[in-house]
């Protein structure tokens, strides 16, 4: 992916990075992404090696979180959590619905049209969920700066334990009941000054992530 090009900016409309989608990517600072990218992937380390996102949801996300808070980024507002154990409908719309508190509209618009330029690749798709197997995981991470030039991402994860799926849309149209859904959401804020203060950690720690991940543009 371009994120070191001569302006120094990002130039895809969105990144992905194995299952986690960043969107809203387009001209932000190539610093910037490559800090909040790798912040992602030593947390995602760090919970994956501490429980199971696929048996413990809830407790996974509660220490993913709490490791990007280790390095600098503070939760704002509440968090989001949605669990429904007979589910059948659109996963897209409850996506949308969980996590619109803390999105805007223009957000949530971005959003939707990266997962639609997913969807149109299906080799793009299977390196974001794979069009195979039972429980599906996947991070959606839109990133924005607010009013003091802070960065902000919502984290939102999304697993579905499927009995019944088609893949002829992205966010799947569940037709029987019998699965469930689960989707986590909060918005996290890091300051530049704590962002400078914690890139050298970070740095280091990249260093020691055992996890493989592939990244793409999307």
């Amino acid at each position: 992916m371009d994120i070191n090009s001569s302006s120094n900016a990002v130039t895809s409309h969105a990144v992905g990075m194995g299952n986690v989608l960043f969107a809203n990517v387009e001209g932000q600072p190539a610093d910037d992404m490559r800090f909040f990218m790798n912040c992602i992937y030593i947390a995602l380390d760090k919970a994956d090696k501490t429980y199971s996102s696929d048996k413990k949801p809830g407790p996974w996300f509660d220490h993913f979180v709490g490791m990007l808070w280790s390095m600098g980024w503070t939760a704002e507002g509440e968090s989001i959590e949605r669990v429904e154990e007979d589910f059948s409908g659109s996963v897209q719309k409850a996506w949308r619905s969980s996590v619109a508190p803390l999105l805007t509209r223009a957000q949530l618009l971005q959003v939707e049209a990266s997962l639609a330029r997913l969807e149109s690749d299906v080799a793009l798709l299977n390196k974001f969920v794979g069009l195979s197997g039972k429980t599906f995981n996947s991070h959606i991470v839109p990133v924005s700066y607010n009013r003091r030039g802070e960065i902000e991402i919502v984290i939102s994860h999304v697993r579905l334990i499927k009995s019944v799926l088609t893949t002829n849309v992205l966010f799947w149209q569940v037709h029987q009941p019998q699965s469930q859904l689960d989707v986590r959401a909060c918005k996290l804020v890091i300051t530049r000054r704590a962002l400078n203060a914690n890139q050298t950690i970070v740095e280091q720690a990249i260093g020691e992530v055992s996890l493989e991940i592939e990244e793409y543009e999307i």
